[in-house]
């Protein structure tokens, strides 16, 4: 008997020692799974998020070694999106992250942040501050509806505006780098309050990005802008526009500028069209010849005069003369240098 029980002591033995491996291989296998510093969070589907220690959720992108937050679990009110995140570099930050955080009072990103996804702060109304980085190029649907934000200063480096901050309506002041070259679809309407843009050049398009900013007062426009369509509609306060000489067409841009009282276009514009309607205190405006102006582009505006350039004209009339006396001058020289080759030939 005392040998029978030996062997059923054995027995439990190596069983129990079994399930203990057995144990050991599962817990390895999912921390294999989910990396050794990396906690799952949450499974949806085929995508796992994981939460760091600092309560930043993210995941994984294909096979791309860095990492997108996708969330935030704690609750602090001032963001700073990680450098790094468990060992690996934080690149991006995903579609509809923070859409909607209340809590959410100040935002600061990395210098490794190259993309940040659409809706991803739209609708963060006691969002303040945001610190940007210089790795992101392009904002397409990203800060819309943050009534709280006060001041926006874009960094070398972001080349595209779209459609991003539209009734921010406490933003007074906008700066720009020089990298940014397109400011497009409703990027800023609505933005009440703002007051002053500040633009280092680099802009080649403007299109419906100040719609309804009817707090903005003077606006100078920098050079290198050479198309500009439907930036300032209903922009009521606007009473001062300067505008480069690289400008050549104007398509829309400045109806229901019920201040604006003068306008002053640069030489060589080549075409306006629907740009000043119902600018009812538009009482004077000066362009070149050089410039075709079409019916539709002042209507109602019921104190406009009209002042035409004429410098163009002299200019052009100027070079013709020079053409014309060095088109003479070369004749005449041609005549006497014959008649010199003539003599000379005729000498015995």
């Amino acid at each position: 008997m005392a040998k029978g029980s030996m062997i059923k002591r054995l027995a439990a033995l190596a069983m129990t020692l079994a399930l203990f491996i057995c144990a050991a291989a599962t817990a390895h296998a999912a921390q294999s799974e989910y990396g050794d510093i990396d906690r799952l969070y949450s499974r949806d589907g085929n995508e796992s998020i994981y939460i760091s220690e600092s309560k930043y959720l993210y995941n994984f992108k294909g096979d791309y070694p860095g990492v997108t937050v996708c969330g935030y679990a704690g609750d602090s009110k001032d963001l700073k999106i990680p450098l790094i995140i468990n060992g690996r570099e934080v690149t991006a930050i995903d579609n509809d992250s923070f859409v909607g955080d209340e809590r959410i009072e100040s935002v600061t990103f990395t210098g490794n942040i190259k993309t940040i996804g659409k809706n991803c702060f739209n609708g963060c109304t006691n969002l303040r501050t945001v610190n940007l980085s210089s790795g992101v190029s392009e904002f397409n649907q990203v800060f819309c509806d943050c009534t709280a934000l006060e001041s926006m200063v874009f960094p070398q480096g972001v080349h595209s505006i779209q459609d991003s901050f539209k009734n921010c309506t406490s933003l007074s002041y906008i700066k720009f780098a020089r990298s940014v070259t397109s400011i497009g679809e409703y990027s800023f309407t609505g933005c009440h309050s703002l007051r002053k843009i500040d633009w280092l050049g680099g802009i080649v398009r403007l299109g419906n990005a100040f719609d309804g900013c009817t707090s903005l007062q003077s606006v100078t426009i920098p050079e290198g802008v050479v198309l500009i369509d439907g930036a300032f509609d209903g922009c009521t306060a606007l009473n001062e526009v300067t505008f480069p000489q690289t400008l050549l067409y104007i398509t829309g841009g400045f109806t229901n500028c019920s201040s604006l009282t003068k306008i002053e276009l640069p030489e060589k514009l080549l075409f306006v069209n629907e740009a000043f309607n119902n600018c009812e205190s538009l009482s004077r405006l000066k362009y070149s010849e050089a410039t075709a102006i079409s019916d539709t582009a002042f209507l109602r505006c019921p104190k406009l005069t009209i002042e035409k350039d004429n410098r163009f004209i002299l200019t052009l009339l100027g070079w013709l003369g020079i053409i014309a006396v060095m088109i003479l001058a070369g004749y005449v020289t041609f005549r006497v240098l014959t008649r010199m080759a003539d003599n000379l030939s005729r000498q015995p």
